[in-house]
């Protein structure tokens, strides 16, 4: 197919237009990314568009109007929450769910009873959905699960000979995809984006659900839900830890390996890089909109460098920042990772040993090394636990507290023997969780402990420290050994995915 290149003059819009028209499909520009639009009333050229994708046919599309009038003509029914949502935002960013009318195909709405209707706010696709004189489907103009395009230059890359014309609008303003909400019921947002979640709270006076994923074997009722989303051609790793842990694993790959981060956080990791790591980055650390619109681009110059490894941060878990871990988040498969935990090429070093350390190995230690066994048994973790004290007394026994608490959960560590940690034994472990800071800060200076070392509360996702209960009564042993085994049911749930 010869794909005609468009600017977004009056001229070449009329020709654009005239293309949608007679059931051709063309991309074109909005706020969030390009599109790749037809007529959605016409169900032969909106099959052209997943032909040109490659998108799986039980993905819904979502409509594009350029006046608020023409909703009436795409949804049976407009309620009164959804005409604030329409009278709030739109044009704007925000894609909002319906009941459809019986004369929308089902190739724009997978065979769902509700269609996704968006006004977008761009000058130029005003203009070319002014002059279409229809209602135009259209998803990200991408091929599907690549990353969304969000320049001129990305859907030459994807639909040259794909789609029968392409307009130039420019970089697009805010660079990921629309809000999407189901107002066809209980409002619930599918899809985040640059309209927050306390935004639509605001505006609809009531509390709004999120639900960001769909069980197997159900249709999704948007976009970005249900497949794969927004990856480049190299793995995407999300990585979490120190500056120090975080240059040690780029530094160990051995494939081509690119970083994508915040501006201060790059200007103080690339002097640890080694050369020939491919930077770029999102923009400001506190400026989620500035991340929003450099996300695809910084996905897709990672392929353009040839990064076979892509390592990004941690994004907060907020409202204001929900689109971007969003769409980060799916293209990195959903997981994070501590960055120390990480071999060259992004292989995931196997634990089989963990070893718990605390003081004098009376107390905590040997708590954690029980419960940790009993729990890996239970659940055929092929994974075992050990225990150690930095400081270990000649003739020392494991406190008789200790062994009552435990003994509460059915574990027994009546038999324990109290041992001093070694270099040998650290050597030995795959992965050392400390009770304290402390304990984590002298055998971390340790060469053999070197990447494999944190404190418990840590590695199971949380914060602070394990109180010593030595000398305690027998309720601040019990106390404590309910605190450990909080954390330990969180890391056996996080060794059994490695």
């Amino acid at each position: 197919m010869q794909t005609k290149l468009l600017t977004n003059n009056t001229t070449d819009l009329q020709t654009a237009a005239e293309l949608i028209r007679s059931g051709q499909t063309v991309v074109f520009p909005t706020e969030t990314v390009y599109g790749i639009g037809a007529d959605a009333k016409n169900p032969g050229a909106v099959k052209k568009i997943f032909e040109a994708k490659g998108r799986p046919a039980d993905n819904p599309l979502i409509v594009h109007v350029s006046e608020k009038s023409q909703i009436a003509e795409i949804a049976a029914e407009i309620t009164e929450d959804a005409q604030k949502l329409i009278d709030a935002f739109m044009p704007g960013p925000i894609t909002v769910i319906l009941k459809k009318r019986a004369d929308v195909p089902n190739e724009v709405t997978a065979g769902l009873d509700t269609v996704g209707i968006r006004m977008p706010s761009n000058k130029t696709a005003s203009e070319f959905l002014r002059l279409c004189g229809c209602p135009v489907a259209a998803p990200s103009a991408n091929l599907s699960g690549k990353p969304s395009p969000t320049a001129f230059e990305h859907c030459v890359e994807d639909m040259s000979g794909r789609t029968a014309a392409i307009i130039d609008g420019g970089p697009c303003d805010v660079g990921i995809e629309s809000t999407v909400i189901d107002m066809s019921g209980e409002p619930v947002i599918y899809r985040p984006g640059m309209i927050s979640r306390a935004q639509i709270e605001e505006v609809l006076g009531k509390k709004v659900r999120a639900a960001e994923s769909v069980k197997d074997g159900e249709k999704p009722r948007s976009p970005g839900l249900k497949y794969k989303h927004y990856s480049p051609k190299g793995r995407v790793v999300i990585i979490r830890g120190s500056l120090d842990e975080a240059a040690d694993c780029v530094n160990s790959q051995t494939k081509p390996t690119g970083v994508i981060l915040f501006d201060e956080i790059l200007k103080e990791i690339k002097p640890k890089l080694k050369d020939g790591v491919r930077c770029v980055s999102l923009g400001g650390i506190n400026k989620p909109d500035e991340a929003a619109a450099a996300l695809f681009a910084a996905l897709r110059k990672m392929d353009e460098l040839g990064a076979e490894i892509i390592f990004a941060p941690e994004i907060p878990d907020t409202d204001k920042w929900a689109g971007v871990r969003n769409r980060l988040y799916r293209a990195a498969g959903g997981k994070v990772y501590n960055a120390a935990e990480f071999a060259g090429d992004g292989n995931k070093k196997e634990i089989k040993t963990v070893l718990f350390v605390c003081t004098g190995n009376t107390c905590r230690s040997p708590m954690a090394e029980g419960i940790f066994n009993h729990a890996a048994k239970e659940r055929g973790l092929n994974i075992t636990a050990g225990s150690a004290g930095l400081f270990v007394a000649p003739g020392s026994e494991v406190s008789e507290n200790s062994v009552k608490a435990a003994a509460e959960i059915g574990v027994d560590i009546s038999g324990h023997r109290p041992t001093r940690i070694t270099s040998e034994l650290i050597e030995r472990s795959d992965l050392i969780l400390t009770m304290s800071s402390g304990h984590k800060m002298m055998i971390a200076s340790m060469p053999e402990a070197k990447g494999k070392t944190f404190t418990l509360c840590d590695y199971a996702g949380g914060r602070g420290e394990i109180s010593d209960p030595f000398g305690g009564s027998l309720e601040v042993y019990e106390k404590c050994m309910r605190e450990i085994k909080v954390k330990i049911d969180k890391i056996i749930k996080r060794l059994e995915t490695q």
